[in-house]
């Protein structure tokens, strides 16, 4: 399964590369799960894909968020539940968004953010202004995002 999905994700990223002007340092980063669902499926796909993309890039992978609640499957919902649901779900890694605020000193900041399936777009807006708040420093946090599926 490496050999067929590492590829997409780093093509993915290249992509993203490409379109951007400005240098950046950058990290990868996955949307995390809840214990319930983690406990349901004993791993995280998100993690797994953005740790393959890490291997294949040489991008550092940090854990930059916490899930602190449990949701119901998204892919069931509509746009607006989505939204309603996800709101407040996530909070910041301590360790990660500090490393994240060190490396702003030295510049803008890139974070490819992976997930699975990519469907309206709530989680990772979600994610993203959660990691902005959380890091809440004058240089630039660009947050992209990088899903396997659509």
């Amino acid at each position: 399964m490496r050999e067929v999905i590492g590829p997409m994700l780093q093509h993915a990223y290249r992509l993203h590369r490409m379109a951007e002007a400005a240098p950046a340092v950058e990290v990868l980063s996955y949307v995390p799960l809840s214990r319930q669902r983690f406990g349901e499926r004993g791993f995280n796909q998100a993690e797994q894909l953005a740790r393959e993309l890490g291997q294949r890039t040489n991008v550092p992978v940090l854990p930059l968020l916490l899930r602190t609640q449990h949701t119901g499957k998204q892919s069931f919902k509509s746009r607006s539940d989505r939204l309603r649901d996800l709101r407040g779900v996530f909070a910041a890694e301590a360790q990660g968004t500090a490393w994240i605020r060190e490396a702003c000193r030295r510049g803008p900041v890139r974070v490819y953010l992976i997930d699975d399936v990519y469907t309206t777009g709530s989680t990772l807006n979600e994610c993203a202004r959660t990691i902005r708040e959380a890091v809440n420093v004058k240089a630039p946090v660009e947050v992209c995002g990088i899903s396997w599926a659509r």
